[in-house]
Protein backbone atom coordinates (compact mmCIF):
# COMPACT_ATOMS: atom_id res chain seq x y z
CA UNK A 1 0.00 0.00 0.00
CA UNK A 2 1.13 3.39 -0.94
CA UNK A 3 4.03 2.37 -2.74
CA UNK A 4 4.48 5.31 -5.64
CA UNK A 5 4.31 3.78 -8.85
CA UNK A 6 4.37 4.71 -12.46
CA UNK A 7 1.38 3.90 -14.62
CA UNK A 8 1.36 5.20 -18.23
CA UNK A 9 3.59 7.69 -17.61
CA UNK A 10 2.18 9.48 -14.73
CA UNK A 11 3.42 9.02 -11.21
CA UNK A 12 0.94 7.84 -8.70
CA UNK A 13 0.15 5.60 -5.14
CA UNK A 14 -1.39 1.85 -4.47
CA UNK A 15 -4.05 3.02 -2.59
CA UNK A 16 -5.80 -0.84 -2.59
CA UNK A 17 -4.85 -3.92 -3.85
CA UNK A 18 -7.42 -6.54 -4.67
CA UNK A 19 -7.11 -10.66 -4.29
CA UNK A 20 -7.44 -10.74 -8.27
CA UNK A 21 -3.85 -9.11 -8.68
CA UNK A 22 -5.13 -5.52 -9.53
CA UNK A 23 -4.61 -2.40 -7.63
CA UNK A 24 -6.38 1.02 -7.43
CA UNK A 25 -4.22 3.62 -8.11
CA UNK A 26 -5.13 6.99 -6.99
CA UNK A 27 -2.99 10.14 -6.31
CA UNK A 28 -2.18 11.46 -3.19
CA UNK A 29 -5.38 13.75 -2.77
CA UNK A 30 -7.37 10.92 -3.57
CA UNK A 31 -7.82 11.92 -7.34
CA UNK A 32 -8.77 8.36 -8.87
CA UNK A 33 -6.31 7.24 -11.83
CA UNK A 34 -7.46 4.24 -12.30
CA UNK A 35 -9.38 1.46 -9.97
CA UNK A 36 -8.34 -1.65 -11.37
CA UNK A 37 -4.71 -2.17 -12.94
CA UNK A 38 -2.97 -5.59 -13.84
CA UNK A 39 0.61 -5.23 -11.93
CA UNK A 40 1.78 -6.09 -15.46
CA UNK A 41 1.17 -2.58 -16.58
CA UNK A 42 2.79 -0.87 -13.32
CA UNK A 43 6.62 0.02 -12.89
CA UNK A 44 8.09 0.60 -9.08
CA UNK A 45 9.48 4.11 -8.22
CA UNK A 46 10.02 3.56 -4.52
CA UNK A 47 8.41 2.13 -2.27
CA UNK A 48 6.35 2.98 1.18
CA UNK A 49 8.26 3.73 3.92
CA UNK A 50 6.12 5.89 6.44
CA UNK A 51 2.17 5.63 6.85
CA UNK A 52 -0.07 8.18 5.87
CA UNK A 53 -2.24 9.74 8.24
CA UNK A 54 -5.40 11.78 7.72
CA UNK A 55 -6.70 14.01 10.70
CA UNK A 56 -10.88 14.59 10.93
CA UNK A 57 -12.40 16.57 12.92
CA UNK A 58 -16.01 15.10 14.32
CA UNK A 59 -18.28 17.57 14.95
CA UNK A 60 -21.13 16.47 17.00
CA UNK A 61 -24.69 17.78 16.37
CA UNK A 62 -27.41 17.97 18.69
CA UNK A 63 -30.26 16.18 17.46
CA UNK A 64 -32.85 18.53 19.14
CA UNK A 65 -31.57 21.39 16.82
Amino acid sequence: MFDKVKYKGEECFIFGRRSSGYFDLRKLDGTVIHRSVNCKDLKLISKAKTLLWERRIDVAVSPHD
